[in-house]
């Protein structure tokens, strides 16, 4: 389905994706001042009311969402324009019906047309949604690195019998690999390759370390202002990239 502001059906797809990105938009901004995000530049308007509009939670939101419905948009038109561009066989014939078996079969038609045309939204909005959300939760867990071991520590404060599950997995294991015998000393013998590897894989995370630090080092507001463009602008590549290179065959050249 072409989404075109001028039709009803369009209109509606689009302010529905409008009310979802709004939606995810405050609850991104909502977590992130528990985090501690705050605005220093608030600006305050006089007429033609009194109201204080924050530049970092009104006008940043305001883009990210203009930019994931026009990503949407484009999306939609590419994946529609290749759908109509594709050949549809020819209609077979078929004997004459009644006429209640042919208001059937127009109500079927019907009901599959619509599902085709609402096909191509639906997949677009998981894609977009889901996008974005997994690089705004990767953005959010680069800038605060401790927030994974937090969540974690508190689990386990605030969850006694989490500690008592995980202990009885671990007795439960030790005791498998003491009755299973020659399966137990694979484990364990796996378990010492993994500690050689351990400095190694400490060094590359080390390293990786060092190149998020600035990102981890800035201020609340600028954590905040880095994950909103680093989780709005990878999606727009995505978008581009699946519309330019999905559903394209793969072709080898012969030797």
């Amino acid at each position: 389905m072409l989404i075109r502001w001028a039709t009803g059906k369009g209109l509606i797809a689009i302010t529905l994706f409008t009310l979802l990105a709004f939606l995810i938009e405050c609850l991104i901004i909502l977590y992130v001042m528990t985090l501690g995000a705050t605005d220093p530049s608030l600006i305050t308007l006089t007429w033609p009311t009194i109201m204080t509009i924050s530049p970092l939670f009104h006008m940043i939101p305001a883009a990210v969402i203009v930019i994931l419905v026009a990503t949407w948009t484009y999306l939609n038109k590419r994946l529609a324009t290749r759908t109509l561009g594709q050949k549809t066989p020819k209609p077979q014939k078929h004997p004459k019906a009644p006429p209640t078996a042919k208001t059937e079969q127009k109500l079927k038609q019907t009901l599959v047309q619509r599902i085709r045309q609402a096909k191509i939204p639906i997949k677009t909005t998981f894609i977009i949604t889901l996008v974005f959300l997994l690089f705004t939760l990767t953005a959010i867990v680069l800038a605060y690195p401790q927030l994974i071991y937090n969540t974690i520590a508190s689990g386990y404060q605030n969850n006694p019998s989490l500690i008592d599950f995980v202990s009885s997995v671990n007795d439960a294991i030790k005791g498998f690999n003491q009755a299973t015998g020659p399966l137990g000393g694979i484990a364990t013998a796996i378990n010492n390759e993994i500690r050689l590897l351990s400095p190694g894989i400490r060094t590359a995370g080390t390293a990786l370390g060092n190149v998020l630090i600035p990102l981890a080092t800035i201020d609340p507001a600028g954590k905040y202002l880095a994950i909103q463009n680093i989780a709005a602008w990878i999606t727009v590549l995505a978008a581009l990239f699946y519309a330019r290179y999905s559903h394209r065959p793969f072709r080898y050249r012969r030797k």
